[in-house]
């Protein structure tokens, strides 16, 4: 079966196939680059995109997600973050307990496989995923972008090595394959920002 499979999706080669050979993986490979690829996917899968160039433009479009959506107040652990916050009047809280209905938070990586974005106890200080509101505003850098989420699990454990998080769970629009009854699904807000 597995050489039928592998007829479908791979062009057949000069090379003749030895029947009593093992198993091999396929790994997908898209032309498209990975952050073209990325932003597709997830504004596909509904989240809400913002390219800023720089911190200012962040800063801008930041602005414009908590006047339309009339944010009062937000969770935030990172103190980079709450000093964006803070200087646009903000209140900040840090207990995913309380009422607010929107999280400000970084992420370990966006994947372009299905435009998720993996987090990890360091972004929710311990918490898990059911207890993130169901508004994420998510501020992170191109350096993010892994192709998948094996590459990204691989990155995490080469770069953190000695602080290995735990909870590494993905979130997800709510449009992407129809999950929007599922903890993972929520309304994100993603400023990629070039200049960190």
């Amino acid at each position: 079966m597995w050489k039928k499979i592998k007829q479908l999706i791979v062009p057949p080669s000069d090379e003749t196939e030895n029947e009593e050979s093992d198993l091999e993986f396929v790994t997908f490979q898209s032309k498209e680059p990975i952050d073209v690829l990325f932003t597709r996917n997830f504004v596909n899968g509904g989240g809400h995109f913002f390219y800023c160039e720089n911190e200012q433009e962040a800063l801008e479009n930041l602005k414009d997600i908590v006047d339309n959506e009339q944010i009062d107040e937000v969770i935030c652990f990172d103190n980079k973050l709450k000093s964006l916050l803070n200087r646009l009047n903000v209140n900040q809280i840090q207990n995913f307990k309380s009422f607010s209905n929107f999280a400000f938070i970084e992420c370990e990586y966006l994947v372009a496989f299905d435009g998720a974005i993996m987090l990890s106890s360091h972004q929710t200080n311990g918490r898990k995923q059911e207890d993130i509101p169901n508004n994420v505003i998510v501020y992170a850098s191109p350096g993010q972008l892994v192709s998948n989420i094996s590459e990204a699990l691989q990155r995490l454990k080469s770069s953190k090595n000695e602080n290995l998080p735990t909870n590494i769970t993905s979130i997800r629009g709510k449009n992407l394959h129809n999950v929007d009854s599922s903890a993972n699904a929520k309304n994100i807000y993603l400023l990629l920002v070039e200049q960190i």
